[in-house]
């Protein structure tokens, strides 16, 4: 009886161990910020950027997924508005942003469509925001569009400091940018 009772005793423990080990080891592990499976999504939302008490730029996003950690934040289909000092405004629809909220830069891509409020249209597969330098680089099969003047450019990259209303055009793997004004412009 007593080597009975010592039995019992020594399973009961082994037991208790064992559901103490379970327990220990199968609690799951605390995602960290910066954990890619941590982010936090919003539906219709906007990003914005100021500098100086004046709003740069505004995204208005169908859903928009931001990174825990505050370092990065995605949308998805953007209508996008970039204000100029004098009024003057350049809108932009595109399926696609990123933002990196450390440099304050923004790549939107996904093919970007730009009108600006002066009659200049702008196509490329990209548009990149320098914060630092304060551009917008239109990239990749650039096609910029002006009516009134009846100019036409295409080149692999179009970047500008001021919407676009001045610019440079750079072609890629020794072309050339392609810039045309008159009537052949069309």
């Amino acid at each position: 009886m007593k080597h009975r009772k010592t039995l019992l005793a020594v399973l009961a423990a082994v037991l208790f161990a064992a559901a103490l080990a379970w327990a220990v080891l199968s609690v799951p592990e605390v995602p960290t910020l910066g954990d890619p499976a941590c982010t936090l999504c919003y539906e219709g939302n906007t990003l914005s950027l100021e500098k100086d008490g004046r709003t740069v730029w505004q995204l208005t996003a169908e859903s928009i997924e931001a990174d825990a950690d505050g370092k990065a934040a995605e949308a998805r289909n953007i209508e996008g508005v970039f204000h100029e000092e004098g009024g003057r405004e350049l809108k932009l629809t595109a399926p696609h942003a990123h933002y990196d909220m450390t440099s304050k830069d923004l790549a939107i891509d996904g093919g970007v469509r730009i009108e600006t409020s002066d009659g200049i249209r702008l196509m490329s597969r990209e548009v990149v925001w320098s914060s630092e330098k304060e551009t917008l680089a239109a990239v990749g099969d650039a096609l910029l569009t002006q009516e009134e003047e009846k100019l036409r450019v295409s080149a692999e990259r179009i970047e500008s400091s001021d919407g676009f209303a001045k610019f440079t055009a750079s072609g890629k793997d020794g072309k050339k940018a392609r810039i045309e004004k008159g009537s052949g412009a069309n």
